[in-house]
């Protein structure tokens, strides 16, 4: 059943052209999503759409039947839908625990809120460790298990993540894409828009491959990984057998 709807929207910056130009994608409850494409192609600019910090200048965005074109991020922040920028946006001088208190903000009373940082701390130990650690002392891995966290802390039903692997090592990617895992064990629906498509696609239920603002390609994310047209376009095919035959 359809929790986001996505229909015909155009999104620009500013004055500028559209960077999502009649884009339309169908958002289903408790799966995962990745979304690929070249650099340009609107990836981050959907997961801005969405959560509020633009706004469509044609078409709709609806959440659960609620059309969200004009109400303001924290708004639909409120009606279940967290995301994680890929600069992380922290509080760099704040504890790992003051960190995670400022995502819930908009909770009313200390008790549920401590309640709900608690579950954070569970589901991350490495964070419960370093609680009264300030947020700039942490690894990049770590920082990006904090902005995770901070936006779990409201239990939202849509997660929204963009590039969280971005400059990690491989190892430290790892553990955030079975985080990743964790976020839909937990009942969410996560959507991922990730640099490494390949990874991205092993750990999504669906894949959609975006294209100068439109939607090129979707379906199940096994389909897409195999899919010899976009292995060739998307996923650096051509450029992973000329250095597999140089090697």
């Amino acid at each position: 059943m359809a929790l986001i709807e996505i229909e015909n929207v155009q999104v620009g910056y500013g004055s500028g052209p559209n960077i999502l130009d009649g884009l339309s994608i169908t958002i289903e409850s408790g799966k995962t999503y990745c979304i690929i494409g070249p650099n340009g192609a609107g990836k981050s600019t959907l997961l801005r759409t969405i959560c509020g910090l633009l706004h469509p200048r044609q078409g709709s965005v609806t959440f659960k039947g609620e059309v969200l074109n004009k109400l303001r991020t924290d708004e639909i922040l409120r009606r279940g839908i967290s995301f994680v920028p890929q600069d992380r946006s922290l509080f760099p001088d704040m504890t790992v625990k003051e960190n995670l208190r400022m995502g819930g903000y908009i909770l009313r009373g200390r008790k549920a809120l401590e309640e709900r940082i608690d579950e954070v701390l569970v589901m991350f130990p490495i964070l419960k460790e370093r609680h009264a650690q300030h947020a700039k002392t942490l690894s990049g891995g770590q920082q990006q298990m904090l902005a995770i966290g901070r936006a779990l802390v409201l239990r939202p039903e849509v997660i929204m993540l963009d590039e969280p692997s971005l400059g990690l090592a491989p190892k430290i990617a790892q553990s955030i894409f079975d985080n990743i895992v964790l976020l839909k064990e937990y009942g969410m629906t996560v959507i991922l828009v990730e640099q490494n498509a390949r990874k991205g696609l092993e750990y999504a239920d669906w894949g959609c491959v975006l294209d100068l603002g439109v939607n090129r390609f979707e379906g199940p994310a096994e389909t897409i990984l195999n899919d010899p047209r976009i292995q060739e376009l998307y996923l650096g095919k051509q450029n992973r057998d000329r250095r597999e035959k140089t090697a």
